[in-house]
């Protein structure tokens, strides 16, 4: 048993009045009526979409609307900064925000305190500033600047400045864990 939208499909004609066959394959009326159809059968769809422009009758300016919507996929789009920020989108960034705070607050372990006691930092210090501490306490305790005989007392110094500020980068640089 076929319903009325089957019916009405077998009992289209083709919308061309030259012709007879069953109109099978719909087509927009105009460019104004692009949702109401004519039918038309194989060979007239052919025929019509070969003839039809879509764009037929406007102006230079009207094209160069037309032009513009199909960047955006005729959806509206705003100058970046006119428009409010989108809640979600503020969300995901405020969420890299609370991350960091997260990470602030978290207790460190003993090894990373003694690390940054040892560079005579605090716990909020960024990359940067952990390298220039570094560079500048390298060069005070490096073997090589001492004399000999505080080169051999001052060995351990280095190294633990060294162990400390290869700990402190390597909990700066390791992704946060959610």
């Amino acid at each position: 048993m076929l319903n009325t939208n089957q019916k009405e499909k077998q009992e289209r004609i083709c919308s061309n009045p030259k012709c007879n066959e069953l109109g099978v394959y719909p087509a927009p009326k105009s460019r104004d009526q692009l949702r109401d159809y004519l039918y038309f059968c194989i060979n007239c769809i052919r025929d019509f979409n070969k003839s039809w422009n879509y764009f037929e009758g406007l102006n230079e300016q009207e094209l160069e609307v037309e032009i513009r919507k199909s960047v955006t996929w005729d959806r509206p789009s705003w100058k970046f900064g006119t428009k409010n920020i989108n809640y979600d989108f503020e969300k995901a960034f405020n969420r890299f925000e609370n991350r960091k705070n997260i990470r602030n607050k978290k207790v460190l372990n003993k090894k990373l305190e003694n690390a940054f006691r040892m560079l005579d930092l605090s716990y909020d210090a960024n990359i940067k500033e952990v390298k220039a501490k570094y560079k500048l306490l390298a060069k005070k305790w490096h073997p090589d600047v001492q004399n000999e005989n505080q080169s051999n007392k001052n060995k351990d110094k280095f190294i633990n400045i060294t162990n400390a500020y290869n700990t402190i980068l390597k909990s700066l640089t390791k992704p946060a864990k959610t």
